[in-house]
């Protein structure tokens, strides 16, 4: 595997609803969370509440290591999720991936299964480094 560095974010994007409130329905606290804020310059800030939590400071260089890390933090919270939606929420998970090589992210049948039960959809920003000792 060629990837030299990754983290997997939860996020979850409200209308209406303030991060503190996302916080306890799901029962875990963010580890970004940004209110709306009609006034600013960036669009997504004015338009939608930010309900963030990633697995970092987590080490692996192993993508699927971080989105299981995410799953065991949802387990069990499957109706705490549908509930979020049925409020409007949009919630995915989103992948940051460096790599250096050949190679790229992927997916294990059982980890996509443990992802469509929870309901989450899954992206990935992906970079490439040229190191020279690649």
């Amino acid at each position: 595997m060629s990837c030299v560095e990754t983290y997997v974010t939860l996020r979850i994007f409200s209308d209406s609803m303030h991060p503190d409130e996302i916080s306890a329905i799901l029962g875990i606290d963010a580890k970004d969370a940004r209110p709306r804020d009609i006034n600013s310059k960036y669009r997504p800030r004015r338009e939608h509440n930010l309900w963030a939590w990633d697995t970092r400071p987590f080490e692996s260089t192993d993508n699927l290591d971080h989105i299981k890390k995410v799953i065991k933090v949802l387990d069990g919270k499957e109706d705490h999720l549908d509930k979020l939606r049925a409020l409007g929420c949009e919630v995915d998970l989103y992948s940051y991936w460096v790599g250096n090589g050949q190679g790229g992210p992927f997916l294990h049948v059982s980890t996509m299964r443990s992802l469509c039960d929870l309901g989450l959809e899954i992206g990935w920003d992906t970079y490439f480094r040229k190191d020279e000792d690649a």
